[in-house]
């Protein structure tokens, strides 16, 4: 497999982890701010899904979609950590932890995949820039 679908997929990947878990906590936060701020945010990961998914059928692939496992552990995860705390403080923290960990994921990816075209790359980069607005956006929340 080419260096283009590999990395593509991988922000294919981590953008629709991204939408889910901003889905499963609007379904825990009850600050009309909060739930503005999430919304924008799973809406912000949707299309940076669609973009990478569009892409990655021009280069002749097509995403692997995330996997069972995957997705009841995070929602375990989700429902674990707001057990007791869901202040805004608590979920801003949450997503700021995903959001690193998404783009040490795909800075990785990026670095993995050097002979990835520049469109690839392009949306691999914007990815980054995006999560990082994300977490900047949410250090105002923190307490």
């Amino acid at each position: 497999m080419n260096e283009t679908i590999q990395l593509l997929q991988d922000v294919v990947r981590n953008a629709r982890s991204g939408e889910t878990a901003a889905e499963q906590l609007l379904d825990k936060v009850q600050d009309p701010q909060m739930r503005g701020e999430l919304s924008v945010e799973r809406e912000r990961y949707r299309e940076a899904a669609r973009e990478a998914e569009q892409a990655l059928e021009r280069s002749g692939g097509k995403p692997e979609p995330v996997g069972l496992m995957a997705k009841a552990g995070m929602w375990l995860g989700t429902q674990m950590n707001t057990l007791t705390d869901t202040s805004n403080a608590h979920i801003a923290e949450m997503v700021i932890q995903g959001a690193t960990m998404g783009v040490i994921e795909m800075t990785k990816a990026k670095n993995s995949y050097p002979d990835a075209d520049g469109d690839a790359a392009g949306i691999a980069s914007r990815f980054i820039v995006m999560q990082n607005d994300i977490i900047d956006r949410q250090k105002t929340y923190l307490g």
